[in-house]
C-alpha cells in the first residue's frame, strides 16, 4: 500500500477517478458504513474535530449522510442522489476555512482506519487513490504549507 499524499495546488481542479468496482465488492456497504463510523469517531478527536459535531446524536446524523456520498462513489447505490441531489463539493465544504494541512489530517485519519481493514491492497489502493486525489477540491485556504512530501503518520 501506497498511502502517499501529494500537494495541492490551491485553485486547482485535479481529474480523479472513483474507486474500482473491487473496493465494494470486497468491503460491502456493511463495511463501509463502518469504517466511515470509525474514520469519524477519530477524526472528531483529530486536530480537525472542531469541524465536526461532538454531540453523539449530531456525529452519527454526518456519519450517516456523508456515507451515502461514498457509497454511491464506490459504485453502489444512489443513496446520496436519492437523498439530496446532485452533490457539489466545492459548494458544500466553502463555509469551512479548509488549509492543505487541514486536508492531510484527514486523509491521515483516513489512512489510520483503512490500514484496519481486511480487504485487499488493490481495493484499499483505489479507494486511498480517489480519496487523495478527491480531497484536494475542498481546500480553499492557503496558509503556506510548503513541505511537499509532508504525509501525516498516525498510530
Amino acid at each position: 500500500m501506497d498511502y502517499t499524499v501529494t500537494k495541492t495546488k490551491l485553485g486547482q481542479r485535479p481529474d480523479f477517478k472513483y474507486p474500482k468496482p473491487i473496493f465494494i465488492e470486497e468491503l460491502g456497504e456493511e463495511g463501509l458504513v463502518k469504517l466511515f463510523s470509525d474514520f469519524y469517531d477519530l477524526i472528531v478527536e483529530s486536530d480537525i474535530g472542531n469541524f465536526f459535531p461532538q454531540e453523539g446524536e449530531e456525529l452519527e446524523k454526518i456519519k450517516a449522510h456523508n456515507v451515502k456520498f461514498f457509497i454511491e462513489a464506490a459504485g453502489g447505490p444512489k443513496y446520496y442522489t436519492q437523498a439530496v441531489g446532485h452533490f457539489d463539493m466545492l459548494k458544500t465544504h466553502e463555509q469551512f476555512s479548509i488549509t492543505e494541512k487541514a486536508r492531510r489530517e484527514w486523509l491521515g485519519c483516513m489512512e489510520e482506519v483503512l490500514r484496519d481493514v481486511d480487504i485487499s491492497d488493490e481495493a484499499k489502493q483505489s479507494f486511498w487513490d480517489f480519496l487523495e486525489v478527491f480531497s484536494k477540491h475542498t481546500v480553499n485556504v492557503d496558509a503556506g504549507l510548503e513541505l511537499e512530501d509532508l504525509v501525516v503518520k498516525r498510530g
